[in-house]
């Protein structure tokens, strides 16, 4: 059609560590970057200046997850309050524009070749109206369609064969990606579709494994075993410290033995949080939740070696991926809000969008009720038909090798 992750605390006793939960940890990232040590000269490396960069860019895409869903939210409701009534009125608008055409005496008196034309144009203006969603059920409109159409089929049939042809292509283009004996019909199916991707997936897993298992009967050298058991010893290491960490938070947070009703709550509430990072292996989160929520701590990160910290790293660049697949999915364009062409990332500009598209909406409703009054004459209705530009068919095109 043209159509944060924030933990409160409400807690407000002295000296209790739970206050300090009333921030978002995201704004605490700032206590894990590293800084140079205060000796004249001294600099950071390579990992440790990647490491506070990844810090940066984590907290820069989870600031951006809670602002899109915001934004994501908002523009929901003001399409449905202000985009949705307009693209109605201009829906309808637009119907009553062509139902003047369709029932217009003059179109009798055109020439042949501009009949062919008109059909064209009616086949156009009438498709335009049932693509959108406050058209997409007009069996009348459906009913005229099929008429100007000209292929003796109803308009259920007419759409049902550009389905189909588009599920051949489809089907073609995976067979030809992926190696798959899809049929038309499989696509109709989600359970075949997910065996046969299963499978697939089976077979690439299979021959990785295989891959894998060569590549370790082959003779190591002396130095790449000791990468790797540098690699294992690191990644070892960043594990025992996450689950110091998570150990260190358990004891001051466990809800169980506390007494008061509202600190039994919030420190259930953060537990969560607690829990729910170290069975996600986020050790970023719970370096984050230690140094926010317990004074005095240390940031373990400026303990590790250099290994170690290259492992950790490792860990940093997949939570941004993951992350930055969150905030995709977050945004009107990924979740499928049907007013995303309306979005932007700035509050004021997307509030700007809406009311401009508003405003076309009605301009466009505006014309097309004078277009239905002013079609009544003859040579206005000639007019029209001869100076209409119709759109080149590449679906037709590309069905019929044109």
């Amino acid at each position: 059609m043209w159509a944060k992750i924030t933990h409160h605390s409400t807690l407000q006793h002295q000296q209790n560590p739970l206050s300090q939960s009333k921030k978002s940890v995201i704004a605490m990232s700032k206590h894990l970057e590293i800084a140079p040590d205060k000796h004249p000269g001294q600099t950071l490396n390579k990992d440790q200046k990647q490491f506070n960069t990844l810090v940066k860019k984590i907290k820069a895409v989870r600031e951006d997850i809670e602002a899109v869903r915001e934004l994501d939210l908002t523009l929901r409701r003001l399409g449905e309050e202000r985009v949705r009534p307009a693209e109605e009125q201009s829906v309808q608008a637009a119907r009553t524009w062509v139902l003047a055409l369709h029932e217009s005496p003059f179109k009798s008196r055109l020439s042949k070749k501009m009949a062919q034309k008109f059909s064209e144009i009616m086949v156009e203006e009438i498709q335009s109206i049932l693509n959108t969603t406050a058209g997409e059920g007009d069996t009348t409109l459906q009913e005229i369609f099929a008429q100007y159409e000209g292929s003796g089929r109803t308009y259920e049939e007419i759409q049902e064969d550009k389905e189909q042809l588009m599920k051949s292509m489809a089907a073609e283009e995976l067979n030809n990606l992926y190696g798959m004996s899809l049929n038309v019909e499989d696509l109709s199916d989600p359970a075949i579709l997910q065996k046969m991707m299963a499978d697939k997936q089976a077979e690439y897993e299979a021959a990785e494994r295989a891959r894998a298992e060569r590549q370790a009967r082959r003779k190591k050298s002396e130095a790449t075993l000791a990468a790797e058991e540098k690699r294992r010893a690191a990644e070892a290491t960043v594990k025992k410290t996450a689950k110091k960490i998570y150990m260190d938070l358990v004891r001051h947070f466990h809800p169980d033995k506390e007494q008061d009703e509202q600190l039994r709550a919030e420190k259930t509430e953060v537990m969560k949080q607690i829990t729910t990072a170290y069975e996600a292996d986020d050790h970023l989160q719970l370096l984050e939740l230690q140094l926010s929520l317990l004074t005095g701590r240390d940031n373990a990160v400026l303990n590790f070696d250099k290994a170690q910290l290259r492992y950790f790293n490792q860990t940093l660049q997949r939570q941004l991926f993951e992350l930055q697949q969150e905030y995709y999915f977050a945004s009107p364009e990924g979740n499928g809000n049907p007013y995303a062409m309306l979005f932007a990332h700035d509050r004021a500009r997307m509030l700007d969008n809406i009311e401009r598209f508003v405003r076309h909406l009605n301009q466009a409703t505006k014309g097309m009720r004078s277009n239905a009054r002013i079609i009544q004459t003859e040579a206005v209705f000639k007019a029209f038909v001869r100076d209409y530009e119709l759109p080149e068919d590449w679906f037709e095109d590309m069905e019929f090798g044109l």
